[in-house]
C-alpha cells in the first residue's frame, strides 16, 4: 500500500499538468481615421499558461476598440 500511494501521486501530478499548456496570444493593432501619419499595422505576441479554453478566453479579453479625436485603434487578439 505504501508504494502505491506515490505512484497514484505522481499519475494524478502528471494528469493535472498535462492540462495547462503554454500559448501564444498574438494581438494586431491597426489605426484608422483621416489625420495622416498613423502608426503602421503593428503585432504583439504574449504567453499564457493555461488550459486551451481559458487561454482563449483570457487572450480574447485583451481586445478593444478606442476611438479618440477621429482616430480608431482596433486591438483583434486570438490564440495562435
Amino acid at each position: 500500500m505504501k508504494k502505491f500511494i506515490p505512484f497514484l501521486l505522481l499519475i494524478s501530478i502528471f494528469f493535472v499538468s498535462s492540462c495547462t499548456q503554454e500559448y501564444i496570444c498574438q494581438c494586431v493593432i491597426k489605426y484608422s481615421g483621416p489625420p495622416p501619419g498613423l502608426p503602421d499595422t503593428s503585432v504583439v505576441e504574449f504567453m499564457i499558461k493555461n488550459k486551451k479554453k481559458e487561454a482563449a478566453k483570457e487572450c480574447e479579453a485583451n481586445s478593444t476598440i478606442v476611438t479618440q479625436d477621429d482616430v480608431t485603434m482596433d486591438e483583434k487578439c486570438r490564440l495562435y
